[in-house]
């Protein structure tokens, strides 16, 4: 069965896909969220981390919410799986493969100072985590390696204030790559927003990139040198299964906090191969509501036409790019025009009556002129 909302080449990929609308059951207050990816492994949410209405687009209903409760050593909300050994593991999608993807919504709640948490392992009041973790894939054990639930394969996570793509590529190796964002965290993803994140590892050529709402986001360069790759050779993960998906923090067997976030979770999904610019753009674009939406506040306007104008003819800002062929045009245009005064609110603003505006006399007017002016032109 297709997952909706992500693009139709990217499906046979798609190892996991956490809807967090999809319970065991098909009861919101189930601990088990069921896997529409190829793996169908089934996650469970911890220690009574909750769907909440607040889907982060217009095909979403509930996000996961996760948090440090700070009532307990162990009692932070978190979702995950977690495998004893590979050999146990159902998660085969990145089992010797040449690159993953990770990518999901993520809408941190309070403020700037509620992201890391207090470290409640360290019995100083004082002391505060590193780092908060959003979503990863456990190591496997290939080389003798124990899995303790924390090592990863492959990670998204804020670590010393910036967004950070976290890989490791074979399981015995003692670090992982890693990039960081330029910007800090609270600049990418600001507090009470939701901010569709994406990051790719490619395992065999040694790179990571990071993304923010379809788009690249400025980063530092890529620490691989301890992924030992072989020039002559195409490089992959180990061949095991790796242990568990952690999902708000670390340790999906429960064993202990660590890194917890606080915030909302929603459309997470695992893929078994790099996934290109363009790529992560339709699936931002796939996942993020109403075409012709160019700035993202559920309403198609006259201000999705104003960032149209100013992005026409690029190729480098693609908000506007609504069918995704990598240039911002006169198609760009038609699909706005054609979906001009739509609306595609989140569940969440609809539960709470938010009345969709109607375009002003004065948007009609400029879509009209431009029209006029747009059709004066064709030979």
């Amino acid at each position: 069965m297709a997952s909706a909302g992500v693009p139709a080449a990217l499906q046979p990929h798609l190892i996991n896909h956490y809807t967090f609308d999809d319970p065991q059951g098909g009861d919101p207050g189930s601990a088990t969220e069921l896997d529409l990816g190829l793996d169908a492994t089934p996650i469970q949410l911890l220690n009574g981390a909750p769907r909440v209405i607040d889907g982060a687009w217009g095909g979403s209903v509930y996000a996961l919410e996760t948090r440090q409760n700070n009532s307990g050593p162990n009692d932070d909300w978190k979702a995950g799986v977690f495998f004893d050994s590979s050999a146990e593991s159902t998660l085969g999608g990145s089992n010797h493969v040449t690159g993953v993807t990770i990518a999901g919504w993520f809408k941190p709640l309070g403020d700037v100072g509620d992201n890391p948490s207090p470290n409640t392992n360290s019995g100083d009041p004082f002391d505060t985590f590193n780092a908060f973790g959003l979503a990863g894939l456990l190591r496997g054990d290939d080389g003798g390696v124990g899995v303790d639930g924390h090592g990863v394969r492959a990670l998204l996570e804020v670590i010393g204030g910036k967004v950070v793509g976290l890989g490791r590529r074979l399981d015995d190796q003692s670090g992982s790559g890693r990039v960081s964002t330029v910007d800090d965290w609270h600049v990418v993803m600001p507090p009470g927003e939701w901010t569709h994140l994406t990051a790719t590892f490619d395992f065999d050529q040694g790179e990571i990139f990071l993304y923010k709402n379809g788009l690249a986001l400025a980063a530092d360069q890529p620490q691989t040198d301890n992924w030992d790759l072989d020039p002559e050779e195409t490089n992959h993960t180990s061949p095991t299964n790796p242990a568990g998906i952690k999902i708000g923090g670390s340790h999906p067997n429960n064993s202990q906090e660590q890194n917890p976030f606080n915030g909302r979770i929603d459309e997470l999904t695992f893929f078994n191969r790099v996934v290109y610019p363009r790529e992560v753009r339709g699936l931002y674009l796939g996942l993020s509501g109403q075409p012709g939406d160019y700035n993202g506040d559920g309403v198609v306007d006259a201000a999705d036409f104003t960032v149209w104008r100013d992005t026409r003819d690029h190729s480098g800002d693609l908000r506007a790019d609504g069918d995704n062929n990598g240039v911002v045009n006169e198609l760009d245009y038609d699909l706005w025009l054609d979906n001009f005064g739509k609306s595609w609110p989140s569940p969440s603003s609809a539960s709470q009556g938010q009345s969709t505006p109607e375009p002003s006399a004065g948007a009609l007017l400029a879509v009209g002129v431009w029209g006029v002016t747009r059709k004066r032109r064709k030979p």
